[in-house]
């Protein structure tokens, strides 16, 4: 007759604490933040592309753009860059110089929207874009302060 052992929670085969089973948010918004910065790099890139000389969607080139547009392009060409960079090097400041950049986005393709005329109707984005750009701004959002809570919480334990 075999006598069996009784496991105790030492003896368990594999242990996870409950800490471990978590969601860990600080590295999703590592990695989100990289992966945001591909994504910014190669908008800032396709900017410069414009200035340099390629044609933009509509196949204007950026010598025959009203000055608004022009300087729309050079703004997201230049800030789109600096984000893209503090988004790789996961910094708080290429977090909020993207925020600034995609508020400025979402606000020239609102003003379109609402009827503005002038430079914004050839400057603003279409409607999926500026949806796209919300959701990825409220997914930051979130795992930002799920990232914070997460840090604070172990912390204070």
């Amino acid at each position: 007759m075999s006598a069996t052992k009784l496991r105790t929670a030492s003896d368990a085969p594999i242990q996870a604490d409950a800490e471990e089973r978590s969601i860990d948010w600080s590295r999703i918004y590592r990695i989100f933040m990289r992966a945001l910065a591909v994504l910014v790099i190669g908008r800032g890139l396709m900017q410069w592309m414009v200035i340099c000389g390629g044609p933009n969607a509509e196949g204007i080139g950026f010598e025959d753009m009203p000055p608004g547009v022009q300087a729309s392009i050079v703004f997201f060409a230049v800030i789109e860059l600096v984000a893209g960079v503090g988004l790789w090097l996961t910094s708080a400041w290429g977090g909020v110089v993207w925020v600034l950049a995609t508020a400025v986005a979402i606000g020239i393709d609102l003003a379109m929207l609402g009827g503005m005329q002038g430079w914004v109707q050839i400057a603003a984005r279409s409607l999926p874009a500026t949806v796209a750009d919300a959701v990825l701004l409220l997914f930051y959002t979130a795992a930002a302060t799920m990232a914070a809570r997460q840090a604070n919480d172990a912390f204070t334990e």
